[in-house]
């Protein structure tokens, strides 16, 4: 165990990471992360990442079109991030949080916003997915759990097939 984990554990949790695509399986983690961050009187960070609209091979889109499609993506998703923030804030009144949007492959940007905000633990949602899909499909979950700085809690809600 790290120093850094060895004292969130200690001391408890200061700041909790929950990424999120907004879809029905990120959310399913996200009761989890309010229940520890409250515990804890922690910092909620909420996390989207926005997959670069250049890593979808489309040749046939024009330069500007792309421009405008990664304007578009990014308004997007500051206005989700505006919108659950604004939800978590009516749930819970007291609870930290502070929202991020970052751009680039979803593991990556996972793991250097946790370092980078000093999260004592990232809370995170996993199909669960084995053999071929996991293969065809890859795992944010996986990835972030191998190269996290700090201790990772991962969530497989049972109504989500493998």
């Amino acid at each position: 165990m790290s120093p850094r984990s060895r004292q969130a554990v200690l001391k408890g949790y200061r700041r909790i990471l929950w990424p999120t695509d907004f879809s029905p399986l990120a959310e399913a983690a996200l009761p989890h992360a309010l229940r520890l961050a409250a515990g804890h009187d922690a910092e909620l960070v909420v996390l989207h990442v926005l997959t670069p609209a250049g890593l979808y091979a489309l040749p046939d889109v024009a330069a500007a079109a792309w421009g405008q499609l990664e304007r578009d993506n990014r308004a997007t998703g500051k206005a989700a991030l505006r919108q659950l923030t604004e939800r978590l804030h009516a749930q819970l009144p007291t609870l930290r949080v502070r929202s991020v949007l970052a751009e680039g492959v979803p593991f990556d940007q996972i793991l250097r916003a946790a370092k980078r905000l000093r999260c004592d633990l990232i809370v995170l949602a996993t199909h669960g997915r084995t053999g071929l899909r996991h293969v065809l499909t890859g795992s944010v979950a996986e990835n972030v759990v191998r190269r996290a700085p700090c201790p990772v809690l991962t969530v497989r809600p049972p109504r989500f097939p493998s």
